[in-house]
């Protein structure tokens, strides 16, 4: 509980200086202007996505069973790094085309040079944080991830401050922000980055590329998954709606809290579980409970959303009707964790491919229609239809593997909180659809009284013993 602790504060950090970060930027810059700003935000996902080469994975599957950590982490860098001088290259020399792209302008071709450098300092801030969490030194991870976000907003702020109020202000700062924070975490952490091809084991890279590569398939993939909503508003739409739709992701990422959190402190303990070979109680208790814990924060974000909407400028106003769906991406994305076990314990990451190919067919044929006609509602609609896709097809393949457990609760609050999606988009009169929210809530409530009673007994009995054990003590 310490260290779940311990990650929340990093999480708890991180996610309010992002929610900050969000009326600043609103109040300097008009949603075109955010909407370019969005496009680099697509261009970074993209290279995160893809940078790594899957040895990242790789990395931390292989972290408690490769004895020497440092060399293990030298190892699992040096082919992102080489690759990286690859993917410079080519920005560099097709930095005014791709300018055109993301910007609509090649005299922003400037922005594409600062991009492609900030790419090492991506792949070290990476490995770094992989590296202390999976030591489970839980309060050092946290407290460079806030210095990192702390470093962006300051210069956002101080950007805005001191120059025009346009999008490419907004990215210089996002940009210099990153690689100073980066810096202090690179100083923080320089003894372990002496890195020279002695400390490279030369046979453990063909394992760690056999689970990699598979992985980086299934990331390009899935890179196309997280964007492709995003490529279609800019083709069928404006700017303008763009802007609106990051804004409504933005706000609706608020719950990307509780993922972050969860995922550093499940990770490392689901591995350590399956190699004690724990009984599968266990694992259905802590996916029922964060599926309960996350279906209640949606719905809070349903309920007081108009309320959220006022840390916006009033011309983002329109985004509290575009962000209820877009909830669904951290919702899904959290549950699944804890229902893909199969796929990560027997290493058939090759799965994760398919998995990514059937959230993308969601994504594009929903967009597809729900976009040229409803603009970034219809995009927000098939964004969480696709992750609730995503989720569905990761549990069942996992299931399929692995002996697992039940996960009727889950489709089910899943179904509920669709329902409660579909309703905040489409009613605007606010005392039906708050009407609505609260008896779904009530649903969702009663559905886990049964878990809810599980964990009062155990934590009563657990409570109970210690109790006991002290007074035994005291005689």
């Amino acid at each position: 509980m310490k260290r779940l602790m311990q990650f929340a504060i990093g999480a708890f950090g991180s996610a309010f200086l992002n929610l900050l970060t969000i009326p600043i930027v609103t109040f300097f810059i008009s949603p075109a202007e955010y909407g370019k700003t969005s496009m680099f935000m697509l261009a970074q996902t993209l290279l995160i996505c893809v940078i790594y080469l899957g040895f990242d994975q790789a990395f931390a599957r292989e972290f408690y069973e490769y004895p020497n950590k440092k060399k293990l982490f030298h190892t699992a860098i040096v082919v992102p790094l080489a690759f990286s001088g690859v993917v410079i290259a080519v920005m560099c020399g097709l930095a005014k085309p791709i300018a055109t792209f993301l910007f609509g302008n090649e005299m922003y071709y400037q922005v594409v040079y600062f991009i492609a450098v900030s790419i090492v300092f991506l792949i070290f801030e990476r490995f770094i944080f992989l590296y202390i969490r999976m030591q489970n030194k839980a309060l050092e991870f946290s407290l460079f991830n806030i210095l990192v976000k702390f470093s962006i907003l300051i210069y956002t702020v101080l950007f805005l401050c001191l120059f025009s109020h346009t999008f490419i202000t907004v990215i210089y700062a996002t940009i210099i922000g990153q690689i100073i924070g980066d810096v202090m975490l690179i100083i923080r952490n320089f003894p372990l980055l002496r890195i020279n091809p002695m400390k490279v084991d030369p046979d453990l890279l063909p394992k760690l590329a056999k689970f990699g590569l598979p992985v980086v398939v299934a990331t390009v993939i899935y890179s196309m998954f997280v964007v492709i909503d995003k490529l279609f508003i800019r083709y069928f739409c404006d700017f303008e709606q763009l802007g609106l739709y990051t804004a409504a992701f933005k706000i609706a990422s608020a719950l990307l809290i509780l993922q972050t959190t969860f995922s550093n402190f499940w990770v490392p303990t689901a591995y350590e579980w399956y190699k004690k070979q724990k009984p599968m109680r266990y694992f259905k208790l802590v996916s029922d409970s964060i599926m309960f814990l996350i279906a209640v924060l949606f719905m809070g974000l349903l309920l007081f959303k108009g309320v959220i909407m006022m840390v916006l400028s009033p011309d983002y106003s329109e985004a509290q009707y575009i962000f209820p769906f877009l909830c669904f991406y951290p919702l899904m994305m959290t549950v699944s964790e804890t229902t893909n076990l199969g796929i990560v314990f027997l290493k058939r990451s090759s799965l994760n491919i398919l998995v990514s190919i059937i959230a993308l067919v969601v994504s594009i044929g929903l967009n597809f229609l729900l976009v040229p006609t409803y603009g970034a509602i219809g995009a927000s609609i098939a964004t969480g239809s696709a992750y609730i896709a995503f989720f569905l097809a990761r549990t069942y393949f996992s299931m399929r593997i692995w002996r697992g457990f039940s996960v009727k609760r889950h489709l089910l609050t899943t179904l509920l909180l669709l329902v409660a999606a579909s309703f905040n988009i489409s009613i605007h009169t606010i005392w039906i659809v708050s009407l609505v929210n609260v008896v779904i809530l009530g649903c969702i409530v009663t559905i886990y009284i049964p878990l809810l009673a599980n964990l009062y007994r155990t934590f009563y009995m657990k409570r109970r013993a210690t109790n006991t054990q002290k007074k035994g003590m005291e005689l």
